[in-house]
């Protein structure tokens, strides 16, 4: 009979997305039209309680690749950080129950960048990790399952790590450094440039609640 499925202890989620637009936006950039990116996000992120004290610039930035533009959305823990070859958003403590606001504010940003620099974007990729605490079952007993302890000469390694890399998926499970006998999770997904963040939630949830499974553990 199969292990009862256990509800996940999650600890310091975090989910990353970035995008890398078609083409650097220097005309935008040095043509000193920075003003319509911050108007249109500003105006974007408005419902959120972004106002001008929540924008920044990158003054130390070495080079163009580190030059951006950070608007801060402290009320969902979140930043949108426009560089001159794509955007990175960052998302802290990311909570499944708050899914629909989170693709919401992702969104209405994301769609706005684009209005405001006039492309599309080359490529999309989320990740998202998180930490898991031990529960009745060690997850070395677990894990251990998946690594041919004999053959590598470990049989009395602490802790076990695994991962998978597939063209555009990859998960890795882990010792977590935070939390004694917990693991720590990290996937890595790319989407195709006109995937929306409704459905890559969809396709994130089923990832997560999947390599969760393989621990004997559930969402909810």
């Amino acid at each position: 009979m199969p292990d009862e499925l256990t509800i996940a202890d999650i600890q310091l989620p975090f989910l990353e997305y970035r995008a890398a637009y078609k083409e650097p936006i220097t005309s935008i950039w040095f043509g000193k039209q920075q003003g319509e990116i911050i108007n249109a996000l500003l105006k974007a992120l408005s419902p959120w309680q972004v106002n001008l004290e929540n924008i920044t610039w990158n003054q130390t930035a070495k080079n163009l690749a580190e030059a951006q533009l950070t608007f801060a959305v402290p009320s969902l823990f979140s930043s949108f950080n426009v560089g001159v070859g794509g955007l990175t958003i960052t998302v802290l403590n990311p909570d499944w129950s708050r899914a629909p606001t989170f693709v919401s504010l992702l969104q209405a940003g994301l769609d706005a960048l684009k209005r405001s620099i006039g492309q599309e974007l080359q490529t999309q990729q989320v990740t998202l990790g998180f930490h898991v605490k031990p529960g009745a079952r060690p997850f070395r007993e677990i894990v251990s399952q998946f690594v041919n302890t004999k053959t590598l000469g470990s049989e009395d390694a602490a802790f076990y790590g695994v991962s998978a890399y597939y063209g555009d998926y990859s998960f890795v499970i882990d010792g977590s450094a935070s939390f004694p006998g917990g693991v720590f999770i990290k996937l890595i997904r790319s989407f195709a440039s006109e995937k929306r963040f409704e459905e890559m939630a969809a396709i994130l949830y089923k990832d997560e609640e999947t390599t969760l499974h393989r621990l004997h553990l559930k969402l909810k």
